[in-house]
């Protein structure tokens, strides 16, 4: 009898779950489950502290331009090393730091210090934004986002419920009132602003409220329409983009916004699983980015189970893949995630990664030493540049609960993992529902496909492991060779 693995549902019941209890280091494709990658660190060297925020950017002549932010120092990551281009910044644990492009212009801001700017392909260290205004002054801000041509900010020491945007396609001019600059302070109890997304229209994100943003231009400038009035973002950094899908993690659970439809992605699936499983003690550490390629918006968080964590570096990964519409966990150490445009490396700097070019875990066939194009980076918990190319990291997937033979004990002789791979299979059985399951002991592939195990239950599900560092494609389900027993 063939299972298929099905969609993972933390939050429904084991026994007859539609889907399956357990997808750790996979995620959902079209049909079947495929290989999450490991974390290959591979800059020379580190940045000393967690991350409090990265950016990764292209100016017009398509160079690339990475940034990285502690409490105390901006960094660029250029050639697999870090060079501090700002220091002595005040940031506490805390703070974040947004970076957000305007033209070949990077704004870095953390609410504490001074908003700073880099001039692609001109600066060398970063400088206060106020350096370069001729028109008023540019407030300090927490975050912000380029919406039309304007550069709007969010978030002031003394306002936080307060919207600023520069003048049209001018971040030198700050004036209320030249060239369409202005600001506007969103009322009622939505709190803090938490988050700006940029596009030909903005969404304002509120702890409890969110606010779109549409450019009308004369002497109204912005048009503000609330489209959540009681929902926002809980933390700062959960909101992420790709296009005019906006992700994010509100107080009640995941959701996106497509159009200006909110819709929940989480609701019975995984929200009472990452309510249970979140480190409360850390949850500014969380942070979210997307992967455009493999079409994935992912949260990476600290979990309860990393009882040792007194640093706050986050160990886990909730993945949402938002064209299949499923969720799936991985493992990952680090302090923050981004979509990051990789420079070109030489076979030179390929030492960066490995010593032994036989031992390097990034295929040498693959785009990632081309440069430029999109990946999903971090900052790994010994605080080094780092990129999810490495090898594939231990799958784990389990069944749905089910009878095989309805009414009826199973007695089951073995296993064939549908997957195209060698795998393992613990088998886990019981005769009630209200009994803890009775696993069987690990059993391996035999050269045939088949898992020898034997074990009888009413109830049974099958535990399918892939090794770390196997290679392998697709994970589709088990089929079980079993016989029908007697009742119970």
């Amino acid at each position: 009898m063939q299972v298929a693995f099905g969609e993972w549902l933390p939050d429904q019941a084991s026994h007859l779950n539609p889907g399956a209890n357990v997808a750790n280091n996979v995620y959902f494709a079209a049909t079947s489950y495929k290989p999450f990658p490991s974390l290959v660190s591979y800059s020379s060297n580190n940045i000393g502290a967690n991350a409090r925020g990265a950016g990764s950017f292209r100016d017009s002549t398509g160079s690339v331009y990475n940034f990285v932010a502690k409490n105390t120092d901006i960094y660029q990551l250029a050639s697999g090393t870090f060079t501090s281009r700002k220091g002595s910044l005040t940031g506490t644990d805390t703070d974040f730091w947004t970076f957000t492009q305007f033209g070949n212009y990077i704004i870095a801001s953390n609410g504490k210090d001074a908003p700073q700017y880099y001039l692609m392909g001109t600066s060398t260290n970063f400088a206060n934004l106020s350096a370069i205004a001729t028109d008023g002054t540019p407030p300090t801000f927490r975050v912000s986002g380029v919406i039309r041509d304007f550069l709007v900010t969010g978030n002031q020491p003394n306002n936080t419920n307060r919207v600023q945007w520069s003048g049209i396609n001018d971040i030198a001019t700050w004036t209320a009132g030249s060239k369409s600059a202005d600001f506007q302070d969103l009322p009622g109890s939505g709190g803090k602003i938490v988050a700006i997304t940029s596009g030909e229209i903005g969404y304002v994100f509120r702890q409890n409220q969110i606010t779109r943003m549409d450019f009308v231009g004369g002497a109204t400038v912005f048009r503000f329409s609330t489209i959540s009035p009681n929902r926002g973002a809980v933390y700062g950094r959960t909101v992420c983009q790709d296009d005019r899908r906006v992700f994010f993690y509100a107080d009640d659970g995941f959701f996106e916004i497509n159009g200006d439809k909110v819709i929940a992605i989480g609701a019975e699936k995984v929200n009472r699983f990452f309510e249970n499983d979140l480190n409360k003690a850390y949850t500014d550490r969380i942070v979210s980015a997307v992967d455009p390629f493999n079409t994935l918006a992912l949260w990476l968080y600290p979990s309860k189970d990393n009882t040792s964590n007194t640093t706050g570096i986050c160990d886990k990964l909730l993945i949402y893949n938002y064209v299949t519409q499923k969720w799936t966990t991985a493992e990952a150490n680090a302090s923050t995630i981004f979509t990051q445009f990789v420079g070109a490396y030489t076979v030179e700097l390929m030492d960066l990664i490995s010593q032994n070019l036989d031992n390097i875990n990034i295929s040498l066939d693959t785009a990632f030493w081309n440069g430029g194009q999109q990946s999903l980076g971090a900052i790994s918990n010994d605080y080094k540049a780092s990129i999810f190319s490495g090898t594939n990291l231990e799958a784990e997937l389990e069944t749905t609960e089910k009878e095989l033979y309805a009414g009826y004990i199973s007695k089951v002789t073995g296993v064939r993992p549908l997957v195209d791979s060698e795998a393992s299979v613990i088998l886990k059985t019981r005769n009630r529902l209200a009994d803890t399951p009775t696993a069987s002991s690990s059993a391996s592939m035999d050269s045939h496909g088949f898992n020898a195990i034997i074990q009888s239950g009413r109830y049974v599900r099958a535990n399918v492991k892939i090794a770390g560092g196997t290679v392998w494609t697709h994970a589709q389900g088990v089929d079980y060779e079993s016989t029908q027993g007697g009742t119970r």
